[in-house]
């Protein structure tokens, strides 16, 4: 084994649900010269597996608190009822909505107004209506109504947790302080035992700043924030300008 790559989905490695053919090819060379390949992103695991699955030997998901790599868990840290009910709370008192995930199901909870919203982009029909406080859950989106209202559902967040907006879905997934994606990545380099020197990360939104910093080295996508941009090692062209390749390419991964 040579490197460790991580690379976000969203706007890094896939459009929706279309991963460019450049990127295709770039994750098979990089994975056929002996380095590993993670998908870190906030989506739920039975969502990741079930799109992406091919794409890579392991998986960060639920903004990093859950990490896997076939059959092996390297990292779990579910949230806790009470964070799960307070979250719910300060959503719920600016009529939003609350999509809360575990491992392969979840509920949704909030504004009703949501709930065919947020479930559609969903593979399977485990996602309840209404709140469970016994589900074990480990992320959650939120649905802002439109999408200018992030900044008043960010308001209700503060400080316990940041929202990431999926463009012009009216909705965010949601980074709970204390764990995030570069936790995760931290934890997968120990558990794997290769050196943060070895460890590359790809990514473009506001939830990917704690990845990239982790990591040795980092590549903010050509349609990256300026944020995102500005704490990068690299920055390569945007995603469908051929970004993972040329991104890989620079570093001589591929």
């Amino acid at each position: 084994m040579k490197n460790l790559v991580f690379f976000d989905i969203d706007g890094t490695l896939a459009t929706g649900k279309n991963v460019p053919e450049s990127a295709e090819k770039a994750l098979e060379l990089l994975r056929a010269g002996g380095n590993l390949v993670f998908i870190c992103t906030g989506r739920n695991p039975e969502y990741v597996k079930t799109n992406f699955g091919k794409y890579a030997d392991g998986f960060i998901c639920s903004n990093g608190r859950y990490a896997f790599m076939g059959e092996r868990v390297l990292y779990s840290a579910p949230l806790s009822k009470e964070q799960v009910r307070d979250l719910a709370d300060r959503i719920d008192s600016v009529n939003g909505g609350c999509l809360f995930f575990g491992l392969e199901e979840g509920f949704y909870c909030g504004n009703p107004d949501g709930f065919e919203t947020m479930v559609r982009v969903q593979n399977t029909g485990s996602v309840k209506n209404g709140f469970d406080p016994d589900m074990l859950v480990y992320t959650f989106d939120a649905y802002l109504g439109t999408p200018d209202r992030i900044h008043i559902i960010q308001k209700a967040l503060d400080p316990v947790a940041l929202a990431n907006p999926h463009g012009p879905h009216p909705s965010a997934d949601i980074t709970v302080y204390g764990v995030d994606k570069g936790t995760a990545l931290r934890h997968v380099a120990q558990e794997l035992d290769v050196s943060m020197d070895h460890t590359y990360a790809f990514g473009d939104g506001k939830n990917d700043i704690c990845m990239l910093e982790a990591a040795g080295h980092s590549v903010a996508m050509g349609n990256a924030l300026p944020e995102v941009k500005a704490i990068a090692e690299h920055v390569t062209t945007p995603i469908n300008e051929d970004g993972v390749y040329n991104g890989l390419k620079h570093y001589g991964l591929i």
